[in-house]
């Protein structure tokens, strides 16, 4: 691999050290970003590596972080590195996507399902910071535990996760329209108890079968209350954590981030060594696709997903040459069996256009999924024939039917609604996310099925990632794409999009059900299926409440994507998953 020049490392290791107030560069070691040998070796497959420490890891994101304060973190990129500096009381396995201990070392569960007892792992600090006597970080405790929490049940600015926590915790919904009303008990939570420095107790309202794979969300890391008090609002992107790494620059308008190692880190692997193995990680932002794959060929990036579907012919070939040489450029990795993201366009059930339900149907019908996933992603993503829940793996009982390609019956419904042939029909503008590179070509196709299929006219507004979340969770806009990448594996994650039970006022932000879709027949089955008695019972109710939403054509399913990774030789610990969760915790590079 093409390495970084010797001279270009030195100066961008002492404007890094310079830069930022978590790191002294005077303690800085002299091998620093340098890699080199540690104890043990690492099992890939069938082959066994030394592990090595240090090191510099690159890759890109196509848009950049909206913000890294926990609490308001409800975007894909912003999660993935938040979860480096910040941590919970669990985390998924990077492999399987199942719930283990992080911050707690042990948990247990009551007989009812409804009390979730932590017990703290000992020596946590957090990251060194001005927020600090001394600037030195302190030792974690449960008190941070409930603050944090509390604090994700409160109307407070910039929190855009609390019905994770406040629909299902004890004394949750009420702290929170307390807070709402300008009142801040003292006491918290309700179901929120310090049982000692150590231990903390959570109450459930009933039983929920994926409490667990909430708090492993980036929205319930925990963070001191100093920070909160000195940062406020800049908690954006000041961070302050328990994590492995330390975030050095402040700007969300930069064009690049770095992180460094986190010398005070808590955790070492099996044979001793402290942990992270890599001292830095830079991460530019950069929706360029074609310029990003030829970095990576170049061996500037370490790591690129979601590649050009007009260039992945031409990766494949040169990856299957290569293998029949017996000597692989780079590293494949793929989730053919699908990743946990759904691709879907949405309707403002607050314009009178849409509750019409045959104007939904219609569109619905107008629109060629095959032909889309075949043509315009080059098969690189299953048609979305089902329903908002993709395939989930091989406990998932039953696939729920969507909708089929049936532009006449399409034509009838709409004629039906009062637009014959689209006459009358408004323009309808569509928002969709401007840094990533499929959404224009998937619009264009569905604007022209829609044209020829109903005589419905479409006009395509771009926006950043931002500002186009800001505009459908306002309500200003009509009809809009998303992309949902799963926080947690579960069917629940995804219906959560329509549960009518969350829907505020239509002038308050609608921050989870965008659309504002409002069912009680859907909302019936999703919440039997959050409080059935075991997994398979509640994919069955889940199942009905995904055929709802398809009977109502709540949404417009477009596709479900696959998963594909290219890796530099010489990164190792880093498997891919359905959900492009990253822990890099534990991720090395070799010299060669």
């Amino acid at each position: 691999m093409k390495g970084i020049k010797t001279f270009k490392l030195i100066i961008f290791l002492l404007v890094l050290a310079s830069c930022g107030s978590n790191v002294d560069k005077n303690f800085l070691p002299k091998d620093f970003g340098k890699v080199k040998e540690a104890k043990g070796y690492y099992q890939e497959g069938d082959r066994k590596y030394k592990i090595f420490r240090g090191g510099v890891f690159r890759t890109n994101e196509i848009n950049s972080f909206k913000s890294l304060f926990p609490i308001s973190i409800n975007h894909a990129v912003s999660s993935r590195i938040a979860l480096q500096v910040y941590q919970g009381l669990v985390k998924l396995n990077q492999r399987t996507l199942k719930v283990e201990p992080l911050l707690a070392k042990e948990y247990k569960v009551s007989e009812d399902g409804t009390v979730y007892t932590f017990v703290l792992n000992d020596s946590v600090f957090f990251h060194d910071d001005s927020c600090f006597v001394d600037g030195k970080g302190r030792l974690l405790d449960a008190n941070d535990v409930k603050f944090c929490l509390d604090m994700l049940c409160s109307s407070v600015d910039n929190n855009t996760t609390s019905s994770y926590l406040t629909e299902i915790v004890l004394g949750a919904k009420e702290h929170y329209a307390a807070t709402a009303s300008g009142e801040y008990p003292t006491s918290g939570v309700e179901g929120i108890r310090v049982i000692n420095q150590k231990t903390i107790e959570i109450e459930l309202i009933s039983s929920y079968s994926y409490f667990l794979k909430i708090l492993s969300q980036a929205c319930c890391s925990i963070y001191p209350k100093e920070a909160f008090e000195m940062y406020g609002d800049r908690m954006k992107s000041h961070t302050v954590g328990t994590g492995p790494f330390i975030l050095k620059n402040e700007n969300i308008d930069d064009l690049s981030l770095k992180m460094t190692r986190n010398f005070n880190y808590w955790e070492k692997d099996d044979n001793g060594n402290q942990l992270p193995y890599i001292d830095i990680i830079e991460i530019t932002f950069d929706d360029n696709k074609k310029k990003e794959l030829n970095n990576f060929k170049k061996g500037n990036l370490d790591m690129v997903y979601q590649l050009p579907v007009e260039d992945l012919n031409e990766v494949l070939v040169s990856l299957d040459s290569a293998k029949i040489g017996g000597n692989t450029e780079f590293k494949l990795q793929s989730n053919k069996e699908g990743g946990l993201s759904t691709s879907y366009y949405c309707f403002n059930m607050l314009n009178p256009i849409f509750k019409k339900h045959e104007v939904r149907t219609a569109f619905n019908l107008a629109i060629d999924r095959e032909k889309i996933t075949k043509y315009t992603l080059h098969g690189e993503a299953d048609p979305a024939l089902n329903g908002l829940v993709p395939n989930l793996g091989n406990n998932d009982v039953e696939r729920v039917k969507g909708f089929n390609y049936n532009p006449t019956l399409a034509k009838q419904l709409l004629s039906k609604a009062g637009f014959p042939n689209g006459e009358g029909f408004p323009t309808i503008e569509l928002d969709i996310n401007e840094s990533n590179y499929l959404n224009e070509k998937v619009a264009l196709a569905v604007k022209k099925m829609l044209k020829d299929n109903l005589g419905v006219n479409i006009n395509i507004n771009y926006y950043t990632s931002s500002l186009l979340i800001d505009r459908f969770n306002k309500g200003k806009s009509d009809f809009w794409g998303i992309t949902w990448i799963a926080d947690y594996p579960d069917h629940q994650n995804f219906l959560q999009l329509f549960n009518g039970a969350i829907v505020p006022p239509k002038n308050e932000p609608s921050f989870t059900n965008h659309s504002r879709y409002q069912n009680i027949v859907f909302d019936r089955f999703y919440f039997d299926g959050i409080h059935a008695k075991n997994q398979l019972l509640a994919q069955l109710s889940y199942a009905k409440a995904d055929s709802v939403l398809i009977a109502d054509a709540a949404f417009m399913p477009l596709y479900y994507s696959h998963k594909i990774r290219l890796l530099q030789n010489n990164v190792h610990a880093l498997p891919i998953n359905s959900m492009e969760y990253r822990d890099l915790t534990k991720v090395f590079l070799s010299k060669n």
